[in-house]
């Protein structure tokens, strides 16, 4: 995972209970100074995990920390970027597609449409994380 990840990650959990102000001590044990710092790009410091822990409990959505525990380690099959970049614009698609067609049907979603939709979304998220390991590379063409 890498520094913008992380700071948008805090971005969105900070957000998601609030903002800021409703975030400081007592809710965490920081300061407001230090919850700008987790949502400035180039401060250089990472929102610890019991502060973490403090907000998701708060706001009763694991933002953070649920990120996290879907990092796989990617393999990617190459080092193009671009083919990485259509790999996930087909995942994607194919979700669509998916949806457009159970939707088409009627009425609300089934749990077999909810299944098979997690299915292709963890197809999504498994391709954007090789886009990623790609995109991050040091030396990639």
């Amino acid at each position: 995972m890498n520094a913008t990840q992380h700071t948008l990650l805090a971005r969105a959990l900070i957000d998601a209970n609030g903002g800021v102000d409703a975030c400081c001590a007592p809710v965490t044990r920081v300061e407001r100074s230090q919850l700008y710092a987790y949502r400035q790009f180039d401060s250089g410091v990472f929102m610890p995990a019991d502060v973490i822990d403090a907000l998701e409990s708060r706001c009763g959505n694991p933002v953070y920390s649920s990120f996290l525990f879907h990092q796989v380690e990617a393999q990617p099959e190459t080092n193009c970027v671009v083919q990485e970049a259509a790999d996930v614009d087909e995942a994607g698609n194919d979700v669509w597609r998916f949806l457009r067609r159970a939707a088409a049907e009627g009425g609300p979603l089934t749990e077999i449409h909810r299944r098979e939709a997690e299915r292709l979304l963890q197809r999504v998220d498994r391709e954007t994380a090789e886009l990623r390991a790609v995109i991050h590379r040091t030396g990639q063409s």
